[in-house]
């Protein structure tokens, strides 16, 4: 049998109360009772004394009962406020990552364009400026024609004047020998001028010249528009921060490695289906297959029946974004994601391990796959769809491109690296890459 001690060790705390707290510490008799305005525990000589006995009194058990109804209604209520947080949290961290999407989205838009910017304009140069030096070589060459002609006019002119300084110290015999056809001579010279400048090398040089000077004047326009555009922008954006973001731009302009290590992702030609044809930028693929039938020299797909192509670079850390267009005939299907590294040869759906992360896009919505088992389908169409990846983190994260709404998130972690995936089914579609 159980002693007191024990027995007083076995109950909860909660539940018990010696025997001097369930005793009214006025009129020391037992509590049974609870009023309800002041909100105390009375004894029956309590709940009889004038201080409560017009309140509304009721037994403790009684009270107790009303009171958890109210208390279990309050827990409805705050888990109902609980479950709304969540989901308006939820909703909100979906808004901050297809801003952070598109913000990364626009760094490399504007790494790209800039990319492409200097490429021209380094093309452009070098191509005015051999232009250029092709003129001047031929500008030498005529040059060195002209001293050429001159000078040996100069030296039969500078001989026979020599000639003459000579017959004039010969006796007078010699001096009148054949006079007349030496006085006769300098008659038959005449100096012939080249032209220095050849009418056909002036008219290249002004060509050159006209194509040229409105590239400069432009150049110089563009210049002087950046430059007015940036030093107001630099006057106003930072009057726009306190002074911890104040700090933050000031390190972000000393170092942008972050943003000069994004590279803008292209259609890897090396992996994809040789029923595939590609734009010569490498951002746009389309399926033809001639008369219903593939290309009998094509190897077994990665994911059959899908004609697929990988995105480059991939991903081994950091993060990348892309949004892909995808058109093509009623009924079209189309498979958008990422895919892990895998030994050639291999498909997809022979893989133990998860390897595959995608959205089954249709005209009818899309179906969140993982090693082709598709999940519900999702009530979205979409014609143009962004994907967002954090490889630190495992994050996978598709939005809508033209509503900028969440679609779907995978969360995983990467063990090897990943690379775009995008796959065609009907003959006539095509996926078109952005930036």
């Amino acid at each position: 049998m159980a002693s007191p001690a024990e027995k007083t060790q076995a109950t909860d705390p909660a539940e018990f109360q010696s025997e001097e707290e369930t005793r009214c510490q006025k009129h020391k008799k037992k509590i049974h009772y609870f009023c309800e305005k002041d909100k105390k525990f009375l004894c029956l000589v309590c709940r009889d004394s004038k201080d409560h006995k017009t309140h509304e009194v009721t037994l403790i058990d009684e009270a107790a009962q009303n009171y958890k109804v109210q208390i279990e209604t309050k827990v409805q209520y705050l888990g109902q406020k609980d479950r709304e947080i969540i989901k308006e949290k939820k909703e909100h961290e979906e808004a901050i990552q297809v801003i952070r999407a598109r913000v990364h989205l626009e760094k490399l838009k504007i790494l790209e364009e800039f990319k492409n910017l200097r490429q021209r304009l380094e093309e452009e140069e070098m191509f005015l400026l051999s232009r250029l030096s092709l003129l001047e070589q031929e500008e030498v060459k005529q040059i060195e024609e002209y001293v050429t002609d001159t000078e040996g006019q100069l030296t039969t002119l500078r001989e026979h004047t020599e000639s003459l300084k000579n017959r004039l110290q010969a006796p007078s015999m010699e001096l009148l020998k054949g006079i007349k056809d030496i006085l006769g001579r300098d008659k038959e010279f005449q100096f012939h001028n080249p032209t220095p400048v050849p009418m056909n090398l002036e008219k290249k040089f002004s060509e050159a010249k006209a194509r040229h000077e409105p590239i400069i004047e432009n150049l110089k326009k563009l210049t002087d528009n950046l430059t007015t555009e940036r030093k107001e922008d630099e006057s106003t954006f930072p009057n726009s921060l306190d002074k911890k973001d104040m700090k933050k731009w000031l390190l972000l302009q000393k170092n942008n490695s972050e943003l000069l290590s994004s590279v803008p992702m292209t259609l890897d030609m090396a992996s994809a289906d040789p029923n595939l044809t590609f734009s010569e930028d490498l951002k746009k693929a389309s399926l033809y297959v001639v008369d219903g039938k593939s290309n009998t020299l094509a190897k077994p797909r990665q994911l059959y029946p899908f004609h697929c192509v990988r995105g480059f670079p991939g991903l081994s850390s950091g993060r990348g974004v892309w949004e892909v267009e995808i058109q093509g005939p009623p009924g079209m299907l189309g498979i958008v994601g990422v895919v892990a590294e895998l030994p050639q040869g291999s498909q997809i759906q022979n893989s133990e391990s998860c390897c595959i992360w995608a959205l089954r896009i249709s005209s009818s919505g899309c179906q969140p796959i993982t090693n082709c088992r598709a999940q519900e389908t999702l009530p979205i169409c979409l014609k143009k769809l962004g994907v967002y990846v954090d490889y630190d983190h495992g994050d996978i994260f598709f939005y809508d491109a033209i509503t900028h709404k969440q679609v779907y998130t995978f969360q995983t972690s990467f063990d090897r690296q990943v690379f775009p995936l995008f796959g065609l089914l009907p003959n006539g579609s095509s996926i078109t890459l952005s930036p």
